[in-house]
């Protein structure tokens, strides 16, 4: 399919002294021009981009054994219960590997990996759980590749000294799920027990501040959507004043659980998500979130060098040959939270010339990305969702963008955005918002 249509929208804004103001973007080209065809943007220099692999079933893609990012699905196995979990679904799809398996992988992982990943991330469930596992891969890991970018997102419960002392020798980041005010969708709080609350605050302590080894990552519900109230709230109690944050967006829809519960919005908790988000933008709560101040970085600069979008691969980037997914057996998944023994499996390190990549779908092959007017912002969200979950979660993720877009303009020109027109086609699943 060839890159069209190329669509258009009006960005509807209120000037400071109150007058309307109509700028006209095109996603498609990076286009953003005011009423008299000037861009936004005076330094506009277009540059030269490749065209992404456009995956999905009929076209599946393929992985790379030059890994840049090496994602390690140690189990699924959690301590906690959240309630839009990602992974929920999955579990009973991960093969279930012991610690021997960990000592395995290492002994054949130079035959399947060339090259020496930027980025080495492990995975649970709870990867604390699997301590042993990290004892095995960790060590060895650091002495092969001594420049990679160690990371885990861990719920910080099974912290101690030993973990700690472990995480610092071995320079692991780590990020604490926490999702401030609407930390009850998760589970209990850990920071209201005494023993692992002493172990994240000194967490925090050791390897946060100036040293950003540790952050606190937040999934945005109906719960914490005012972001800098939730920023507020995650600095007094963790104890910090500069604590780094980082947001994985609006909750998503993985399962009908999420999807009948903490994925629902009321159209004025989605208000509350935008004025926070947009204000946050000159308020600098915003740019706390270092997804967010990406994003926007992103987004200028997709306007300052004309970024086409056959350019624009998915949010996740696991459409990429050399972004790979991998359990300690050597499966090889679609993404980190699904399991190998299920429809996600898609082929062995053993014979990665046939691993197929056929479960996702490129944002190119919808129909409702292909018409948005923050696709360019967006990336099509979740690559393998469908259906209702899709389309519940395309809903949210579309409010969040559109609450990014709309920060930007108020930080940029001050503009405050009212409105987008134009060819704009939403998910064909129609999930009801229930009101307030």
């Amino acid at each position: 399919m060839a890159w069209a249509p190329d669509p258009a929208y009006v960005l509807h804004c209120v000037a400071p002294d109150g007058s309307p103001v109509r700028l006209h973007y095109r996603p498609h080209r990076s286009e953003l021009l005011d009423d008299e065809g000037a861009p936004l943007f005076a330094d506009v220099e277009p540059q030269a981009y490749d065209e992404v692999e456009r995956v999905s079933p009929q076209s599946p893609g393929w992985k790379s054994r030059e890994a840049g990012t090496l994602k390690i699905q140690l189990g699924m196995r959690c301590n906690y219960a959240c309630s839009y979990c990602n992974q929920a679904s999955s579990v009973g799809d991960a093969a279930v590997t012991r610690t021997a398996d960990a000592a395995a992988f290492l002994a054949t992982l130079d035959t399947w990996l060339q090259g020496a990943p930027g980025r080495i991330e492990f995975w649970g469930g709870e990867p604390l759980l699997y301590f042993a596992k990290l004892k095995v891969l960790v060590p060895q890991l650091r002495a092969r590749f001594p420049d990679a970018h160690f990371s885990m997102i861990s719920n910080g419960s099974l912290l101690d000294e030993e973990i700690l002392e472990f995480i610092e020798r071995w320079d692991l980041h780590v990020a604490i799920s926490h999702d401030g005010p609407g930390q009850s969708l998760r589970g209990p709080d850990p920071l209201d027990a005494p023993r692992s609350g002493h172990w994240i605050r000194a967490l925090v302590r050791r390897r946060g501040g100036a040293r950003r080894r540790v952050m606190v990552n937040v999934v945005l519900t109906a719960a914490n959507a005012d972001i800098a109230q939730t920023a507020q709230w995650l600095r007094d109690r963790f104890g910090h004043p500069d604590l780094a944050l980082e947001t994985e967006g609006a909750v998503g829809a993985y399962d009908e659980t999420a999807l009948a519960g903490p994925a629902r919005w009321t159209p004025s908790d989605y208000a509350r998500l935008h004025e926070s988000i947009a204000e946050g933008f000159v308020s600098g709560e915003a740019l706390r979130y270092a997804s967010i101040r990406q994003k926007a970085r992103d987004f200028i600069g997709s306007l300052r060098s004309a970024r086409p979008a056959s350019a624009l691969g998915q949010k996740c980037s696991m459409d990429d040959p050399g972004h790979l997914a991998v359990d300690l057996q050597g499966n090889v998944m679609t993404c980190q939270t699904t399991g190998a023994r299920g429809q996600h499996k898609l082929g062995h390190v053993g014979q990665m010339e046939d691993v197929r990549l056929d479960t996702a779908t490129h944002w190119s092959g919808r129909e409702c990305c292909w018409h948005c007017p923050v696709v360019q912002l967006c990336q099509g969200g979740c690559m393998f969702l469908q259906d209702a979950s899709f389309a519940q979660s395309c809903e949210n993720e579309y409010r969040y963008n559109q609450a990014i877009l709309a920060g930007i303009l108020r930080q940029v020109t001050g503009l405050r955005l009212q409105r987008i027109t134009g060819d704009i086609r939403r998910p064909r699943a129609v999930i009801p918002i229930v009101s307030s």
